[in-house]
């Protein structure tokens, strides 16, 4: 099992990964990435991506509301850092319920603040796992392909695509 701090996430994981060579099954589903760290974005959009899974990728809170109104779409699933500037990732869950698109799109939340503990005590209700930093990659791709499994929608196509 591999235990990476994101900020020594890469793409060459990708290659070297072998353990994460086996959740190649996203099938286009839909992920709302929301992470601060340009090098851990990066990186996540780039393993899930290559897992088949299609990547909206935010840097706060707000970006992230703001790139789901603009798209239109609805994760699947999102990604959730706590520590961010602008809205950190505990004003984002606020929000959760009173935006239609993602009330029911489930959480993972990817942090080392301390307030994960809390959110691992007395979950929201969208929150699903609460995963430490440093991450375990092949872990995190378990949760993500348990979380997307039951036919959660896929209304997003990037551009160009």
């Amino acid at each position: 099992m591999r235990h990476v701090d994101c900020g020594q996430l890469s793409a060459e994981m990708l290659a070297t990964g072998s353990d994460l060579k086996a959740h190649k099954n996203g099938g286009g589903v839909t992920i709302l990435l929301v992470e601060d760290d340009n090098t851990a974005r990066e990186a996540l959009h780039e393993i899930l991506n290559h897992a088949g899974y299609v990547v909206i990728p935010a840097e706060n809170g707000m970006q992230a509301l703001e790139s789901v109104t603009t798209t239109g779409a609805t994760p699947a699933l999102i990604l959730l850092d706590l520590a961010m500037p602008v809205m950190d990732g505990m004003a984002f869950l606020s929000q959760i319920p009173r935006n239609a698109q993602l009330a029911r799109v489930p959480v993972i939340i990817m942090s080392g603040d301390s307030r994960a503990f809390y959110l691992q005590a007395k979950r929201p209700d969208n929150v699903m796992e609460v995963l430490r930093k440093p991450i375990n990659l092949n872990h995190m791709m378990q949760l993500v392909k348990k979380h997307t499994r039951a036919g959660r929608p896929n209304s997003y196509v990037p551009q160009g695509s």
